[in-house]
């Protein structure tokens, strides 16, 4: 239908308060996400490992069970520690892809199709712009990673009673804090690659390249100085030893913890000022 054949009227519906209008940027990037059926099958397989998890949780609480398996009745407590930590990677990794796979769309899209002045043009600011990409990762990996870890120490807390859950506290702040790291830091460095490398497989292969290469490069600087500084720049590495340090667990890492933490943070500060630097639309003053 040609334009000057419709119908134009104002619109009289309800208006989203203007401090919540960057969510519709976050509404449209997951509707967009979920609109492929292959994509949502594979996000539902990512919650796998929880509900292996769950299933585990029960199973260790119920003792005839066991006794057929020929499982130890104390098998819980004889696992509690290697048992959480194993979840916890488990339910990493899916996440890790979900990011992936999301990210190298949100804003790449919107940079070569120049809609990134179009959306700015809306009562939103770059920043609140960046928030709504954001909140698309965060909405699609906190479920699968953070919430269902704390459900599940929560349940295990249940069925082992309140002191079990106050000695082993370090497993549930674990969780929250070294999940909740892991998503800000590869949703940021997946966003300032977004940013820059429109073409989506390449913006795929720079995160695995980022991240794997620099790996490589760090384990050769250790050997070759026969030091632990090349982990300065082992992104694994660094979010590893924080989350092991969490659980009370030996560091795989050479370097004190607090110089992982500064990896992770120096990761996320250079993304945050890439982003800053491609998103920079341009006014047009006649």
């Amino acid at each position: 239908m040609a334009v000057y054949e419709r119908t134009w009227r104002r619109y009289s519906g309800a208006l989203t308060p203007v401090r919540l209008r960057w969510l519709v940027v976050t509404q449209y990037a997951l509707r967009d996400a979920f609109a492929s059926r292959l994509f949502t099958a594979f996000y539902a397989l990512c919650y796998l490992p929880s509900v292996v998890g769950i299933f585990f949780i029960y199973l260790s609480h119920n003792v005839s069970l066991l006794q057929q398996l020929g499982m130890p009745p104390d098998l819980m407590n004889v696992l509690t520690d290697q048992f959480f930590m194993l979840l916890f990677s488990w339910q990493a990794m899916p996440a890790f892809l979900v990011a992936v796979i999301v990210s190298p769309s949100l804003i790449a899209a919107d940079l070569s199709n120049n809609a990134l002045p179009l959306s700015l043009s809306r009562p939103i600011d770059r920043h609140e712009y960046v928030l709504g990409k954001m909140t698309v990762l965060a909405i699609l990996l906190s479920p699968m990673t953070w919430v269902t870890g704390l459900f599940i120490f929560l349940l295990q807390s249940y069925f082992e009673g309140a002191d079990w859950g106050f000695e082993n506290y370090r497993i549930g702040m674990a969780y929250v804090v070294g999940h909740v790291t892991w998503i800000i830091v590869i949703s940021m460095l997946t966003l300032a690659i977004s940013a820059w490398v429109r073409f989506k497989p390449a913006a795929r292969g720079a995160l695995f390249a980022i991240i794997f290469i620099l790996a490589g490069f760090a384990t050769a600087v250790n050997g070759v100085t026969r030091t632990s500084f090349g982990d300065l720049i082992h992104l694994i590495r660094a979010i590893n030893s924080v989350v092991l340090s969490l659980f009370g667990a030996p560091t795989p890492s050479g370097l004190p913890v607090s110089l992982n933490w500064f990896t992770l943070v120096a990761v996320t500060a250079l993304s945050a000022w890439l982003i800053n630097r491609k998103l920079r639309p341009h006014e047009v003053v006649r």
